[in-house]
């Protein structure tokens, strides 16, 4: 594919250029895309996001399944549960079937409701802040994955889709901000940072295997920390660049 869109003839789509990332000076032209801490920085946390959020939802039914309690037998022959339940060691847990229902019902909806509200929350907040508090949200989530407290690390996994949501589109928009015609370059390295998604959740699967995937949780925590940090630190490399 990477052979084909090389000799491909793509058009340049002209449109209302509503950010004037067209707008060139000298102080654009002339400097490198890499003297841009703040760039830098969205490029390294895209990388480090991608990863995070690949990790657990790949790894989710996995969760479920080996570590989420087990339920009463009236839950697991109630509608919800209906044929998504297996017997193990005189207990009712959740199977495949089951896992794959709770990610379509309740992971992925909270990741919308979390989308929709952080859009709001972003008119009123600076998008720096909100990703830097978003993200600690989540480092906290995943250490109570981690210290495997029953039913309350099942809720703070799913509560941890809620505060992915507004990531990717955040730390894009930072990334680009104020770099004019660099902008369209910037864009493409930011977008490409997402092979940290088939990167890290190698390390988080191997975690999994040789201790549990309580621990493997450690992964998509660390990477949190570092986007948190760049969030909380954005406005300082914003102007160290000016």
């Amino acid at each position: 594919m990477s052979v084909i869109f090389y000799f491909a003839h793509v058009p340049d789509i002209n449109t209302e250029d509503e950010y004037h990332l067209s707008d060139s000076s000298a102080t654009n032209i002339k400097r490198s895309i890499w003297s841009h801490p703040h760039f830098i920085g969205a490029v390294v946390a895209q990388f480090l996001y991608v990863a995070a959020q690949a990790g657990i939802f790949s790894f989710f039914i996995n969760y479920i399944i080996e570590e989420m309690p087990s339920i009463s037998q009236g839950l697991s022959s109630s509608w919800f549960f209906k044929d998504r339940t297996m017997l193990r060691e005189a207990g009712h847990y959740v199977n495949e079937q089951g896992a794959t229902f709770l990610l379509g019902t309740i992971g992925f909806p909270l990741f919308l409701i979390g989308r929709a509200t952080g859009a709001a929350i972003l008119r009123k907040l600076k998008a720096h802040r909100v990703l830097g508090t978003y993200a600690i949200a989540n480092v906290i989530l995943c250490g109570i994955v981690v210290l495997k407290l029953n039913w309350i690390s099942v809720a703070a996994m799913f509560l941890s889709f809620f505060f992915m949501s507004i990531m990717f589109p955040t730390i894009f928009a930072l990334g680009i901000y104020g770099l004019g015609v660099q902008a369209k370059r910037a864009s493409g390295f930011i977008v490409m940072a997402i092979i940290g998604g088939a990167i890290m959740p190698k390390l988080m699967g191997h975690l999994g295997d040789v201790y549990n995937m309580s621990v493997s949780f450690l992964v998509p925590l660390c990477c949190f920390a570092l986007i948190a940090i760049y969030g909380y630190s954005w406005s300082r490399l914003r102007k160290s660049d000016i």
